[in-house]
Formats: structure tokens, C-alpha cells, sequence
């Protein structure tokens, strides 16, 4: 009985923790470039295969898993679709790839291509003001009074003439890479980056990677998962409580 109540509170916290992810999800529908969460979940081992059959065991028993646990979230870094917006310093990569852009001491990753010009006229984020790298490494540095544009394999020109190269780059595995709030990411696995043949676009954005319908489903089932589990929780109790009430009468 108690075994029951324990897979069933598994199965309600999983479900709970879909549910945010889901969330976070669908309230990013319109961001720049977001790229939504997937929750994950497992099956609990069960007894046979953490520590193999034993003897004079219940053999049914030892193969029961424990109901299942919450793993961390998998980011999905398949690219958007792009949208123009005709705005010089709006720049998305059509294929995989991130910009760098630095943080105090530390090299962040975005797909979010919203930029500007700061008071030193550096490249800089919309969001944040941190300053956008090259692909030597260096903060990109314009003049405000000239015109700007990118071609494709990601060269700045001013006036005609090119000033640098943006610094995108990508990874062979983006598992490593983690959210640190406002599109931006750091690669806390150390993964080794190479150049990013995806093409950039300027006066386009990235739109959101989440399909409001789809995150709705998975919503409406994780609610439901969450209810059921729950309700398996109640049944359980009751009948833990009916079983005690009549053993205690009938004992005494």
C-alpha cells in the first residue's frame, strides 16, 4: 500500500514539473528567438536491475519499478522561422549557430540576433548592452556615423568597406549549454565550438521556437497526469485508513 503511495506522489511531482516547464514554454510564445523546454522523465529501476535477482525473494515483487522521476530539462535548439522587420541591427542566423557576446569575464551564446549601439558605439545586445564578439574574440566597435550592413557569411561593412567578421559559432553537442534568462546561454561542459556556416540575415529576426497548440496539448495531458496521480493518491489513503480502522477492530 505505501509502495502504491509513493509511485503515485512520483508520478504527481513529475507531472507538476512538467507543467512549469510547459509554462515557461507558453509564456515565451512571442519572444526573440526562444528556444522551448522539453521535460523529461524516467522509469525508477527497478529492484532486479539495481542489484540483479536475489534469492528466497518474491521475484514479482523485485521487478515492480518505483513509478518514475523528473530528469533535467532538454533544451530544443532547432532553428525558427525568421521574420523581416527591416531594422539594420536586427540579425538572425538561418540554420544552427549562436552569437557571442561577453558577460563581465565570461563568453555567452544567444540566437538573439536584437542589437544596438551603446555609448562607446560597440555592438551590444538590445536586452542586456553586453557587448557582441568577433571571430578573433573582440568587442565589435562601429562608427555611428556610417551605414551599417552584414552580408551573409557574417562580415560587417561600413561604407563599403569590411570592418570585421561577427563570431558565430556552434556545437557538435548542446547539451552542455544552459539557460541564464534572456536568450542567453553558457556552455557549462566546456564543449568544443567551431565556425558556423549558417547564413546570417540582416533586418530579420528569429521568432519564438514554441507552437502555442503544441504546448497546450502537452499541457492539457501533464494537468490531467497530475489529476490522475493525485486521485490514485486519495484512493489509496482511504483504503490505507479503512484497512487500519478494520484490523484495529477486529484485533481488539
Amino acid at each position: 500500500m505505501l509502495y502504491g503511495l509513493y509511485v503515485s506522489a512520483a508520478g504527481a511531482l513529475a507531472n507538476s514539473y512538467r507543467q512549469d516547464v510547459v509554462a515557461n514554454n507558453l509564456a515565451n510564445v512571442d519572444t526573440v528567438a526562444f528556444k522551448r523546454d522539453l521535460a523529461l522523465a524516467r522509469a525508477r529501476p527497478t529492484e532486479t536491475e539495481t542489484n540483479g535477482q536475489r534469492q528466497f525473494t518474491n521475484a514479482l515483487l523485485e521487478g515492480m519499478g518505483g513509478g518514475i522521476f523528473a530528469l533535467p530539462t532538454h533544451t530544443d535548439f532547432s532553428p525558427a522561422s525568421l521574420e523581416v522587420t527591416g531594422r539594420d541591427f536586427d540579425l538572425a542566423l538561418e540554420g544552427r549557430g549562436f552569437f557571442q557576446v561577453r558577460r563581465g569575464n565570461e563568453i555567452c551564446f544567444t540566437r538573439d540576433g536584437r542589437f544596438t549601439l551603446n555609448n562607446q558605439d560597440q555592438l551590444v545586445t538590445y536586452t542586456d548592452h553586453l557587448p557582441v564578439l568577433d571571430e578573433s574574440g573582440q568587442v565589435i566597435e562601429l562608427d555611428r556615423g556610417l551605414d551599417f550592413s552584414v552580408n551573409e557569411t557574417g562580415h560587417i561593412s561600413q561604407s563599403g568597406e569590411v570592418v570585421t567578421r561577427l563570431g558565430v559559432v556552434d556545437f557538435d553537442d548542446t547539451a552542455g549549454l544552459r539557460k541564464q534568462g534572456n536568450n542567453l546561454y553558457v556552455d557549462q561542459a566546456d564543449s568544443p565550438s567551431r565556425a558556423a556556416p549558417a547564413p546570417v540575415k540582416q533586418g530579420v529576426l528569429e521568432n519564438s521556437g514554441v507552437n502555442a497548440i503544441q504546448e497546450m496539448v502537452q499541457m492539457i495531458e501533464a494537468q490531467r497526469m497530475f489529476q490522475m496521480n493525485l486521485s490514485m493518491l486519495q484512493l489509496q489513503d482511504q483504503t490505507l485508513g479503512l484497512a487500519v480502522t478494520r484490523l484495529g477492530s477486529i484485533s481488539g
